[in-house]
């Protein structure tokens, strides 16, 4: 699990500090600490409600701050709808990552499986085999508006190594 939330902090990163140079106002700290908390549900559950468990336990007194809670809450694929959240059975809330930071680190996540770097094609081609193809096209999307903003393929950053930087 460290190794995970470590690779995935990595790429985010590597993403923010790409943001950057585009000129975009990105809070890299945010998606740091984002990244490293994005898994925290599974102490509690392995499921794909892990994402809002996650964010619940962040929210307990003394709360962390608001923006690192909605990152965590919204790091699952490119989001969900309080729709199909419900359907999924989740709370119907808006699980739709929506800042520079949340759609980074949600994104980074997409593109790891453990400590395994994945394709975009890969990560569309699981969730198709999962029946989740409206899924995987929203992550297609939000692969191709990261791509545009950060002026860049982002499947092709290397991750930054936080403890050598």
């Amino acid at each position: 699990m460290l190794e995970h939330v470590r690779a995935v902090e990595g790429l985010a990163v590597a993403m923010a500090k790409q943001a950057q140079v585009m000129g975009l106002d990105v809070d890299v700290e945010l998606v740091s600490v984002g990244a490293l908390l994005h898994d925290i549900g599974r102490c509690k559950t392995q499921g794909l409600d892990h994402a809002p468990v996650g964010a619940d336990l962040l929210r307990q007194p003394p709360p962390w701050p608001e923006p690192v809670c909605r990152v965590v809450e919204t790091h699952t694929g490119a989001g969900l709808v309080p729709d199909e959240a419900e359907a999924a059975g989740l709370p119907a809330r808006d699980y739709v990552p929506r800042s520079l930071e949340e759609r980074i680190v949600a994104h980074a996540d997409n593109l790891f499986t453990g400590t395994k770097r994945l394709t975009v094609d890969e990560v569309v081609a699981k969730y198709e085999r999962k029946g989740l193809g409206a899924a995987g096209k929203r992550i297609v999307d939000l692969h191709e508006a990261l791509c545009r903003e950060l002026g860049c393929d982002v499947e092709g950053l290397e991750p930054v190594d936080r403890e050598r930087a």
